[in-house]
């Protein structure tokens, strides 16, 4: 299937998701990412989720465990 232009053109007026105050909930040049989801060949979704910044966790190495092994 090719995106042309029309089907570009309805994704950007179905992405113009708006809060109840009007606020848009995603702004331009936010970052998406996009999967591709479904059971059968022919039943397919896309998923669009806005890309989360990476956090390093540094976990302290004096915790212990609370539980016996």
């Amino acid at each position: 299937m090719k995106i042309t232009p029309e089907i570009i053109k309805e994704l950007e007026c179905l992405l113009d998701m708006r809060k109840k105050s009007g606020e848009e909930i995603w702004e331009d040049g936010t970052e998406l990412e996009f999967k591709i989801a479904g059971t059968f060949a022919a039943d397919k979704f896309i998923v669009i989720k806005r890309k989360e910044a990476r956090v390093e966790s540094n976990p302290d190495p004096n915790l212990k465990g609370h539980h016996a092994t």
